[in-house]
């Protein structure tokens, strides 16, 4: 194991989320606290005993990421293909900082399929409508072994190793629903400029089309 201080406060925050929304609130309270006063190794112990870290060999079955595409901690989806999934990061270094995770354990960036990068294009130009950023930067980064690209929108001059907050439920699906109505009323203008059916029909007539006589 080899795990930095911020790969584990990462790994530290989206275990207590998955915590809030599998327990019940005096059970989940219990929990977290327990998790919030433990040492770093107590923390890689803890998860060790929970088969969530193991050894090199079985890292691909037990990382975090891993277990966010599997679903079994839950997320905040807002985009997928084939190859890999883009979540809302739950600790934020920007408003609609998003991780794009390859479906499969990658270990390094020169492997990245490029589904991984059409993905992170496609949110790209989702974060640019909703919320205007100054500009989007792509950042490779590596957790537990698992190769993840961030999506990180700079209003200002944010970088991933911006103090970072905590989101609630509540604020992230905020966030998601934003980011989904932007996009809805992009569509729809498309669609207005789009011609309909009964304007190429009053168009395409007679009186404004010519067409050769009919020779008998």
């Amino acid at each position: 194991m080899t795990e930095t201080k911020k790969d584990l406060e990462n790994i530290k925050s989206k275990l207590i989320e998955h915590i809030k929304l599998n327990y019940e609130k005096k059970q989940a309270e219990e929990f977290i606290q327990n998790i919030k006063g433990m040492n770093d190794e107590e923390f890689i112990k803890f998860l060790k005993e929970q088969g969530l870290v193991g050894n090199e060999k079985n890292t691909k079955s037990q990382c975090i990421f891993c277990s966010i595409v599997f679903g079994d901690i839950p997320s905040t989806k807002i985009g997928e293909n084939e190859k890999a999934i883009a979540i809302l990061d739950i600790k934020p270094a920007s408003l609609g900082h998003t991780l794009i995770i390859p479906k499969e354990h990658i270990e390094s960036k020169e492997n990245l399929p490029g589904e991984v990068g059409k993905l992170a294009t496609e949110i790209q130009e989702k974060l640019k409508k909703t919320f205007n950023p100054k500009r989007i930067d792509l950042i490779s980064s590596s957790i537990m072994g698992h190769e993840v690209l961030n999506v990180l929108p700079v209003y200002k001059n944010e970088t991933l190793d911006f103090e970072r907050k905590n989101l609630s439920i509540e604020e992230i699906e905020k966030v998601k629903k934003e980011i989904e109505d932007s996009n809805k009323k992009e569509l729809q203008k498309v669609k207005e400029k789009e011609p309909s059916k009964e304007n190429l029909e009053e168009e395409i007539n007679e009186k404004n089309t010519w067409l050769p006589k009919r020779i008998p």
